[in-house]
């Protein structure tokens, strides 16, 4: 049987059995690595939509056709088109999947992923082609709204959670995500969360199984990947390392890529959280600028910190953690002033500002009376120094116990 003829009788095959599975496995099949398929397609011998109509009901025989054409397109690197076939492919699969029950997950989340690959690649070649200037609607921004309709579709189901396609709203949300980082335009995530944190969301978001059914670890590893970002940038650092940690936690081994990915922020999360990751952790995921940062901050080593937070600026800004970085300085100049009360006599409570700048000084680190004060009291507001400022005698007055206390401790309040 020929290559078009398998991919048609594969996908009807599914369809007369309501197996989801098979189906993804047979528009899987629709590939630029299936050789054969694209050269029985573009010999242009065989009329694929009367195939399709003879084989499949409405209006699958024409989201097939729409799914080959696509195929088509991207063999002839016309992006554009491919993404338009993709899109129509996707309306026509929505028109049948909204009224069915919940056996096409599978392909529905096949069918959104090349969808928003094709519009990645349109784009881009949007971009090369675009002349002059001024906002344009990119294929990304279109697909948009075409995975809105198989979120709405997934989590409005009214079928018992046993059976229910709100199982499948989380791969679409995190096809929203990757589309939302892309573009900058991440308040739009805020109502994909709330969705999640709604009362008839599966509450298994962990890795739990309820009646049977829970959220493929793939998924739940993208989801709080993502919402680890999201709550660094609301300054939510306790949140965001929980979200990372079980993203970076349930990461397989062999992915190391996406482990390392996890990592450029979980470490500085836990940076500024005062947890420091190890040399070791960090040559293993080729991540070295860390090395000698979690060294300044652990260390309170301020002026290596700096050298290196310049070395590394353009890095850290690329990837989007510059701000977060920075931040970890906090902990280094507590970590710091620690160091110097730890020189003096137990049961010491009076440190003289004067005597702390000429530490500071001594380390090439130049900051005036003034700086110094505003940099202890919000350690004192943050509470990583117990105390108070006198400024009138130019003193940091502490509790005679646990005058700095442990990093995890505060965090934790």
């Amino acid at each position: 049987m020929a290559p078009v003829q398998q991919v048609v009788h594969a996908v009807g095959s599914a369809i007369a059995q309501q197996d989801g599975e098979a189906l993804a496995e047979a528009l899987q099949q629709i590939d630029l690595s299936n050789a054969a398929l694209i050269a029985q397609l573009t010999a242009g011998r065989i009329d694929v939509r009367a195939l399709s109509s003879s084989v499949l009901d409405r209006p699958y025989d024409e989201m097939l056709a729409e799914q080959l054409d696509s195929l088509v397109a991207i063999h002839c690197n016309d992006h554009v088109k491919a993404y338009s076939h993709q899109e129509r492919a996707c309306t026509k699969f929505h028109s049948v999947f909204e009224k069915d029950t919940s056996w096409s997950l599978p392909a529905m989340h096949r069918l959104d992923l090349l969808l928003r690959m094709a519009a990645v690649r349109a784009d881009a070649t949007l971009k090369k082609s675009a002349a002059g200037g001024g906002d344009i609607t990119t294929k990304q921004e279109e697909a948009v709204r075409v995975l809105q309709k198989s979120f709405t579709i997934c989590i409005s189901d009214r079928a018992e959670l046993k059976v229910s396609k709100k199982w499948g709203t989380l791969h679409v949300i995190n096809n929203l995500f990757k589309i939302y980082f892309k573009l900058n335009k991440l308040t739009l995530c805020k109502n994909l969360i709330k969705a999640v944190d709604g009362p008839g969301f599966p509450k298994a978001l962990n890795g739990e199984e309820l009646m049977g059914r829970s959220f493929p670890m793939a998924q739940l590893v993208t989801y709080h990947y993502f919402v680890g970002r999201l709550s660094l940038l609301n300054s939510q650092f306790g949140v965001a390392e929980g979200h990372l940690s079980f993203a970076f936690r349930n990461c397989p081994a062999a992915s190391e890529k996406n482990k390392r990915l996890i990592l450029r922020y979980l470490v500085p999360v836990r940076l500024v959280l005062g947890v420091f990751a190890s040399k070791e952790l960090l040559t293993k995921y080729d991540l070295p600028q860390f090395v000698p940062l979690c060294h300044a901050v652990h260390r309170g080593d301020l002026r290596l910190f700096e050298r290196q937070l310049d070395d590394y600026q353009h890095l850290f800004i690329r990837h989007g953690s510059y701000l977060l970085v920075e931040r970890a300085k906090t902990i280094a100049y507590r970590n710091f002033f620690r160091r110097v009360y730890s020189l003096h006599p137990e049961g010491t409570t009076k440190l003289d500002v004067a005597m702390l700048k000429r530490c500071l000084d001594a380390t090439g680190v130049n900051l005036d009376h003034d700086e110094i004060e505003c940099v202890l009291a919000n350690l004192i507001y943050k509470g990583y120094i117990k105390g108070y400022l006198s400024h009138q005698h130019g003193k940091l007055v502490v509790g005679k116990t646990n005058a700095f206390p442990d990093l995890k401790q505060v965090n934790a309040s």
